[in-house]
């Protein structure tokens, strides 16, 4: 009599359950969650050596998520092609330029991506196609275009997808429906700056782009999200002109922060997945109103590795030490070892004259032929993001200096140095701001180049990088030089008439790769 007991008590509570959920799973609520999962300004695949980041530990975040959470999505608010010490790698005879971490986001599972201004980095367009193809995930450019031929019509960059192209959107509407069968359209926009100057992009204003986009999507879409690449007082701006959208995920300041506009979120996590933002959106269909909740969440070493995506990291990771080691670099070689701290962070570096500043600089001087009477170098060549101590190996160097690059000795007017100065004041809190030798400001912000004054008419023997006579740094175009006679160094600059660049196949010659000069330099 127990046994019918106990079976019939069973079924009851098997059959009690099974209703309850076809109830709640059938019955739409009008209340709907979704998780973002967000990044951004990502240049590193491994934990960095403070132990933070690793794109393995935010593929775990994104399994949890998901397991609570079918409407998970995972963003990255741009820049994560370019820069990275694997990225100026070459395997299988070709630059990896960002290869490798198309390759690790596919892993993680990312859905959605802005571009940044280092998406542009590269000047021959084919290596941005070649990533664009490589990736599964969607990515947003609602104020960027792909104009090859000054000529012909801009249009939206695209993926080649079996023999036909599919543009990556300016916006889309998604579809969402939870396990009770309520369903929204939730919309998403994606806008950035336009300082990744290349001949084949052209960009229209992010504001107007951002506004006109959502004027679209208020008639297509219950609620809009949007992700932005934007120096973070233009993302206030933006949020303040767009009241009725709930998160602005931003990238491009490396640092995190969250600020409250009006009835909008803007939200920026540490670069390098440092951190990521966990953001979780709530919307009631009946009222239309949606609510926004914000987790900052610490990846380190207690987030065990996602398998799948660490073994795609430790592919890359091999290839990076052989071709390292191809390239005349030896990783694990001892460079110097510290006696105290190196603050290689953006947060320092950008803003104000650093020690690593003076060292790189020192050692660009005893790398040169000539005895310059001053130097200096553009912060975002500096790219650790870090606070470095005790051994340093070749790998380290390469890692804070992943772009390497030449150096120049140059005669420049005084009144050019001026300008360049002017300039790098200027730019303050970006790559532009410069790490100076031998000049300093005087009161009343008077220059002083190695203690004496900045005279407009002398003509200076400077060292710098190669890069600033691209003339592509940020308020800097005006550096910009061309070498007409290889054997005298003249050139087409009024204001730098002579350059001098050392023989490319002397190996010798530190002046070939800023990292040798530091390395040679610290090695004593």
């Amino acid at each position: 009599m127990n046994k019918y007991f106990i079976l019939i008590l069973s079924l009851g509570v098997f059959f009690s359950c099974t209703s309850t959920k076809n109830r709640n799973t059938s019955k739409d609520d009008s209340l709907i969650e979704i998780t973002f999962l967000q990044m951004n300004d990502v240049y590193e695949i491994a934990p960095l050596s403070d132990g933070t980041g690793g794109l393995a530990r935010v593929a775990t975040i994104r399994k949890e998520l998901l397991a609570k959470n079918p409407n998970t999505f995972t963003v990255l608010s741009g820049d994560f092609i370019s820069p990275s010490v694997i990225g100026t790698l070459k395997y299988e005879g070709k630059r990896i330029r960002g290869k490798q971490m198309v390759d690790v986001l596919n892993a993680v599972g990312v859905d959605w991506v802005v571009f940044g201004n280092h998406e542009f980095d590269y000047d021959d367009y084919s290596d941005l196609q070649a990533r664009l193809d490589e990736s599964k995930f969607t990515w947003f450019g609602t104020n960027a275009r792909f104009m090859p031929d000054p000529n012909m019509a801009a249009t939206p960059f695209f993926k080649n997808r079996n023999g036909a192209k599919e543009n990556c959107p300016d916006d889309k509407v998604f579809e969402i429906k939870d396990a009770d069968g309520t369903t929204i359209k939730l919309g998403l926009f994606g806008v950035l700056l336009d300082t990744g100057k290349k001949p084949w992009v052209t960009y229209s204003n992010w504001f107007e782009a951002a506004k006109k986009t959502q004027e679209k999507l208020r008639t297509q879409a219950d609620v809009s999200i949007g992700l932005t690449h934007l120096v973070v007082s233009d993302d206030l701006k933006l949020a303040a002109m767009l009241p009725d959208v709930p998160l602005l995920m931003g990238g491009h300041d490396h640092e995190n922060q969250r600020h409250v506009v009006g009835n909008t979120i803007v939200a920026k996590a540490d670069a390098n997945a440092k951190t990521v933002y966990i953001h979780t959106l709530k919307y009631d269909k009946k009222t239309k109103k949606s609510t926004l909740t914000s987790e900052l969440r610490v990846v380190d070493s207690k987030i065990a590795d996602e398998p799948v995506t660490a073994a795609t990291i430790a592919k890359w990771e091999k290839i990076k030490i052989e071709a390292l080691s191809s390239s005349g670099f030896d990783a694990t070689a001892t460079v110097v070892k510290l006696p105290g701290t190196l603050d290689c962070r953006e947060t320092t570096i950008r803003r104000k004259q650093a020690s690593v500043g003076e060292i790189i600089n020192q050692a660009m001087v005893k790398a040169a032929k000539t005895k310059p009477d001053c130097a200096f170098f553009n912060s975002g060549s500096i790219r650790i993001d870090d606070i470095l101590s005790g051994t340093l190996n070749e790998i380290d160097i390469v890692r804070m200096l992943p772009f390497g690059g030449g150096l120049s000795e140059v005669q420049m007017t005084g009144s050019l140095l001026r300008k360049t100065l002017t300039a790098h004041i200027g730019n303050e809190g970006n790559g532009g701001y410069l790490q100076l030798w031998q000049i300093t400001a005087a009161d009343g912000g008077n220059w002083r180049v190695n203690g004496q004054a900045l005279n407009d008419k002398k003509l200076y023997k400077v060292i710098l990088p190669d890069f600033l006579l691209t003339g592509s740094e940020q308020n800097m175009g005006f550096l910009k030089t061309t070498i007409l006679e290889v054997e005298t160094g003249k050139t087409n600059n009024p204001d730098i008439p002579v350059v001098v660049k050392p023989n490319s196949k002397d190996k010798q010659d530190l002046r070939n790769d800023i990292r040798l000069a530091l390395i040679q330099y610290w090695r004593g």
